[in-house]
């Protein structure tokens, strides 16, 4: 779940440096645009965030601690 969270929390805290920086944040002078195609690599890479999803899902359903 702790993982799962992170990536998200990355992803949206990179969003949100980008919308701040503006068009500087999408040029390569500024790490803010490495730090958000790294972030949107944790949840899109490989359907790992999906997958982690189900994980916790199922989880809970079966009522085991994560």
């Amino acid at each position: 779940m702790a993982r799962l969270e992170a990536g998200e929390t990355a992803y949206q805290v990179a969003l949100e440096s980008m919308r701040t920086h503006g068009g500087y944040g999408y040029t390569k002078e500024f790490p803010v645009e490495r730090f958000y195609r790294d972030a949107a690599a944790l949840l899109a890479g490989d359907g790992s965030a999906g997958r982690l999803r189900l994980t916790v899902a199922r989880a809970v359903l079966e009522g085991r601690p994560t």
